[in-house]
């Protein structure tokens, strides 16, 4: 018989029993621990994964809506119109269709043999630009009411003077000369254009206009001639032309598109700043 500080066989086994239980308690708590762990961060790294896509998506959205632009516009002539054999003040407009680069440099190139030349062109100064004249000797000259012409104007180069002094975005210039004798036969007079921009971009306007065809992109700036009517000088308040120039509203238009993209994005880099600091806290 077992002395009274010798514990018994039996107290022993149920002890050791206890100690067992006590230990797979331990064990299966810890691992259901692990196993929630283990589950939350598949579906937290889902969930990170998820919104990382959408934060890159809202971005990419935002930036092609951002840099969206309205239909483009072109180098024209204004008045659009004027009577053969006349003359007239020719104004021509160049718009700014690449901000935020600026227009430095505009050349108007004019109708020369076998083309009908204009026999006298003067340039009106603009302000913070030069000019330059290139003249064209011909072999056979030109009789006007004035005497013969021998040397016309072949092309105009206007030349902005400073940066500040360029066509900014949303702006457009307007570069101003005086036509003496236009032709008085035909219909129209034809000009070219090249427009320069402060990224040495050259956007040149010199497709030819098919009468009844689609206008191509970059179209030549045309004059139409109509017939003479009695008087050889076109109204000094001539209304200003606005075809082929970027309206007021779609100027607008654009900027609030613009609003409108650099919200989309920045909602979408903080949906993609959140999705990231949340995948750190996981990890």
């Amino acid at each position: 018989m077992a002395g009274p500080n010798v514990p018994s066989r039996r107290s022993h086994f149920f002890r050791s029993r206890g100690n067992f239980d006590d230990l797979a308690a331990v064990y299966l708590t810890v691992r259901q621990r692990s196993s929630c762990r283990g589950s939350a961060r598949p579906r937290a790294s889902r969930t990170v994964a998820r919104a990382l896509r959408i934060g890159t998506l809202v971005s990419v959205v935002g930036f092609l809506v951002m840099t969206a632009t309205p239909a483009s516009a072109h180098v024209t002539v204004d008045p659009p119109s004027a009577p053969q054999g006349g003359t007239v003040k020719l104004s021509f407009l160049a718009p700014n269709e690449e901000p935020p680069a600026t227009v430095t440099e505009l050349q108007i190139f004019f109708p020369t043999p076998p083309a009908t030349p204009i026999p006298t062109v003067t340039v009106e100064p603009k302000t913070g630009w030069s000019f330059h004249l290139t003249m064209l000797h011909l072999t056979k000259p030109l009789v006007t009411d004035d005497g013969n012409i021998a040397d016309i104007v072949s092309e105009i180069d206007w030349k902005a003077q400073s940066p500040s002094d360029a066509i900014g975005a949303n702006q457009f210039g307007e570069f101003t000369i005086d036509a003496d004798g236009l032709p008085d036969t035909g219909t129209q007079v034809v000009f070219k254009a090249l427009q320069t921009y402060s990224n040495g971009d050259v956007v040149r306007w010199i497709e030819p206009v098919p009468p009844n065809g689609p206008e191509p992109d970059h179209p030549t700036p045309i004059l139409q001639l109509t017939p003479a009517s009695g008087t050889t000088t076109t109204p000094a308040a001539a209304p200003v032309s606005t075809t082929g120039l970027a309206k007021s509203s779609d100027v607008d238009t654009a900027r609030t598109i613009g609003i409108i993209g650099i919200i989309i994005g920045a909602i979408g880099l903080i949906v993609a700043a959140v999705a990231l600091l949340t995948r750190r806290r996981h990890t």
